[in-house]
């Protein structure tokens, strides 16, 4: 897998906002109901960010050591740094999770607060991930820095080139169904 493609998602590990739509099938829309009273038709009604598997996670941790071109000496550096991205994904599965199973019953506030608290617990895993790199990223060589500088502007752009083509596939869905 290439680390263009699941950076961002360790950036969930690293980058907040990576929210996907999810629409429960208990809130999808029923062929008898109009697009204005459809729920769909307008807006995503919850919003729960990319729960990469195990699997998942792994392969970018390998690609990400692969492509920083870590070396031996920087293994005792490297260890917190791919440590905090499992416990951050293993945290954001856990709310994730409970999220979902919450999600029939919750009200419009219940739902904002939700995703109010998903976002912050994020940002908070965010701020021990980069502490945990930033000792590593001291280690680096000028071409490790050029190179993770590259990698991870990289993952940023492609990252908000999906969300721009989703936020227009969303507005054409719109569109379309009014």
């Amino acid at each position: 897998m290439n680390l263009r493609h699941i950076l961002p998602a360790a950036a969930l590990l690293m980058l907040p906002g990576m929210a996907m739509a999810a629409v429960p099938p208990t809130q999808a829309a029923s062929p008898a109901a109009s697009p204005a009273t459809s729920p769909a038709a307008t807006a995503p009604l919850a919003h729960t960010p990319h729960d990469p598997s195990p699997e998942q996670l792994e392969e970018h941790i390998t690609a990400l050591h692969t492509q920083l071109h870590i070396t031996k000496g920087q293994e005792k550096l490297w260890a917190p740094f791919a440590q905090d991205m499992r416990d951050n994904a293993s945290r954001l599965h856990d709310a994730i999770e409970k999220r979902r199973a919450d999600l029939p019953t919750m009200n419009a506030t219940d739902n904002m607060q939700s995703y109010a608290t998903l976002v912050a617990q994020r940002a908070q895993d965010m701020q021990t991930l980069n502490q945990a790199f930033v000792p590593l990223y001291a280690t680096f060589s000028k071409k490790q820095k050029k190179n993770a500088d590259a990698l991870f502007r990289q993952g940023d752009e492609e990252h908000a080139e999906r969300q721009a083509d989703a936020g227009q596939a969303a507005a054409s869905d719109s569109t379309a169904t009014k």
